[in-house]
């Protein structure tokens, strides 16, 4: 398979347009039936054969020897749940009860105390990134005071603040939640990328932000080019796209921080929704472990939050995942929604990042329903999560699924 060098790319918009010509085209259509138009315009035209499933190279990925890290970690199948009343409130969040949610988490999940958890996971020399979700800052996002509670566990088993990165693609994003040095003192803040915000929504003509004198992406030397996920799915040509994604083609590069400096990852998503599936564990790391990801969206979506975890620098470096429930968001996900969270007061705990997300699926499916939002529960929406099962990579199954309440 060979790699397509690098190339400047054209106008987005010009895909956006045509889809929102079907649809606009779609919706006269129906109002030609309703209208009385002759019935030559609402004859229903035999819809096409859906497009091939594009190739990827997760088999090559899948070759790779595994470790005692391995997805699905040291717990497969097993999922905690940790609920306080007492955690979050309009006022913000209480700390000291965060870090006991936390405490009761890792006992329930490996059956040892806080302290002694530590050594499951972790070697004193590590690196360990925290990745968390920065979307939605303020309201949404990963809240700081559980990141503290992980943080605090990692120093108190010996590993320095130096060694803790607390870490998502983008940077401004980070800053945005308020993951910054003066709130984390000693503890490296990192965005595999930057992107000028103004430029990307055409508000600035000023390029160079994020555009090198070579026309390259100022954010280009913090990906991995010899570690990649390839779909065989063009990216778009624009700048906006460029500015957003890095790279264009068909390669979805690795950054750097986790091939080359992170030894384990510890995943901090947030409980939320995604249409009628979840923004949750796997796509937290799915879609912000690389680069050049908009392109994949309609093609494969919620299958590359499946493959990329196939991937060594995933599977065998994230050993925990805490899905933070304190509030979450059951619709208008990923994006914030106030008006659709709640305090829900809960942490989950889990190895295997597949189980999670399937266990905590069918819980904002039974929250939107007790809210009457409108339900889509088609299979498609979570088998990702089932195909990771088929590859080895976690649980999938509810009746395999171990589901504690601590």
């Amino acid at each position: 398979m060979k790699k397509s060098g690098y190339r400047s790319i054209e106008l987005e918009s010009k895909l956006e347009r045509r889809d929102f010509l079907k649809i606009g085209g779609g919706s006269l259509l129906g109002a030609g039936l309703l209208l009385g138009r002759p019935p030559l315009w609402g004859q229903e035209t035999a819809k096409p054969e859906p497009p091939a499933r594009p190739k990827t190279n997760v088999d090559e990925a899948l070759k790779a020897p595994r470790t005692k890290f391995s997805l699905p970690g040291l717990f497969p199948g097993r999922v905690v749940a940790v609920r306080d009343e007492r955690a979050m409130n309009e006022k913000g969040v209480d700390g000291k009860v965060a870090a006991a949610m936390f405490a009761r988490g890792m006992a329930a999940l490996t059956g040892r105390s806080l302290a002694d958890s530590f050594s499951l996971f972790f070697a004193k020399e590590d690196v360990v990134g925290i990745k968390v979700n920065p979307v939605g800052a303020g309201l949404i996002s990963t809240r700081l005071e559980v990141v503290d509670a992980v943080i605090a566990w990692l120093r108190r088993g010996g590993i320095p603040a130096a060694n803790i990165v607390i870490w998502d693609r983008f940077d401004y994003m980070l800053a945005d939640a308020g993951f910054t040095p003066a709130r984390f003192p000693g503890v490296a803040i990192e965005g595999l990328q930057t992107m000028d915000e103004a430029a990307a929504e055409g508000k600035s003509q000023d390029d160079s932000r994020w555009l090198d004198p070579d026309g390259r992406h100022v954010s280009e030397k913090n990906f991995d080019l010899d570690c990649y996920y390839f779909a065989d799915v063009d990216a778009p040509k624009d700048k906006p796209y460029l500015n957003q994604h890095v790279f264009n083609g068909k390669y979805s590069y690795f950054g750097k921080l986790l091939t080359k400096k992170l030894t384990k990852i510890i995943n901090v998503p947030v409980f939320k929704n995604t249409g009628n599936g979840v923004s949750m564990a796997t796509k937290n790391l799915g879609y912000g472990a690389v680069c050049n990801t908009n392109r994949l969206h309609r093609p494969l979506f919620f299958d590359v939050c499946t493959e990329v975890l196939a991937f060594p620098v995933l599977r065998d470096k994230l050993v925990l995942n805490v899905t933070d429930g304190l509030r979450a968001q059951y619709d208008g996900g990923p994006g914030p929604l106030a008006q659709a969270t709640w305090f829900l007061n809960t942490l989950y705990f889990a190895s295997d990042p597949f189980a999670l997300d399937m266990t905590c699926h069918n819980l904002i499916v039974r929250k939107r329903k007790e809210m009457q939002v409108q339900v889509n529960e088609h299979p498609k929406y979570s088998e990702y999560l089932r195909y990771a099962e088929r590859l080895g990579l976690g649980v999938a199954d509810p009746a395999k699924i171990t589901f504690v309440q601590a």
